[in-house]
């Protein structure tokens, strides 16, 4: 499997320069009143590199990223919030 890390990065600086001017500071599209442990463009691109890898189960990815990639995503949250929150 590839490295679901450079991927991400890859990924995340593409979706930076794309919705630039639609999120704020912290890079969420909408306030948030307690920050999250994860920004709104850090799920899009997690998201995307789920699908660029060909990652059809969320819980492949979950159960890579928690054991392979654990130092790799420290804020990394929960799956339930994280399908709430790729959904918006």
């Amino acid at each position: 499997m590839h490295n679901i890390k450079t991927n991400f990065e890859k990924i995340l600086q593409i979706t930076k320069s794309l919705f630039k001017s639609d999120v704020d500071s912290h890079s969420n599209f909408q306030f948030y009143p307690f920050r999250p442990k994860m920004n709104d463009l850090e799920i899009v691109s997690l998201s995307c590199c789920m699908e660029a890898l060909s990652i059809d189960s969320e819980n492949l990815l979950w159960s890579k990223l928690k054991k392979e990639y654990s130092s790799d995503f420290p804020n990394l949250i929960d799956r339930s919030r994280f399908n709430r929150r790729s959904v918006m």
